[in-house]
């Protein structure tokens, strides 16, 4: 059976630029308690302007280096899962694609 896992990273030609990214687009990432009871965008926005970069430590990975990415993929493969649905948070997805497929994916191993 798979074992399925997905990964939010926040990936950026610069790690200030990846943290922005991360609180600018992906703030639920850096929020340390339910979001069930959130009724509204605005309870929402008003929620994630409390979140601060410390927030994310240890939930996300944000970085400019592709291989502290790297490593955080192959930690969960040496686990056993099987396969890894990625989710960069940063709308630079055609760059992120790029140096990923170059610079990360090819250097994964099972």
């Amino acid at each position: 059976m798979p074992k399925l896992l997905q990964l939010h990273m926040s990936w950026a030609p610069t790690d200030e630029r990846a943290l922005e990214n991360a609180m600018t687009e992906w703030p639920n990432g850096g929020m340390r308690f339910p979001k069930q009871d959130v009724r509204s965008p605005y309870d929402f926005a008003q929620l994630a302007a409390l979140v601060r970069p410390e927030d994310f430590e240890g939930r996300m990975v944000i970085s400019s280096d592709p291989d502290v990415h790297r490593a955080e993929i192959q930690r969960f493969l040496d686990l056993g899962i099987t396969r890894v649905y990625l989710h960069n948070v940063g709308r630079n997805q055609a760059e992120w694609m790029d140096v990923f497929g170059r610079d990360v994916l090819p250097k994964l191993h099972r």
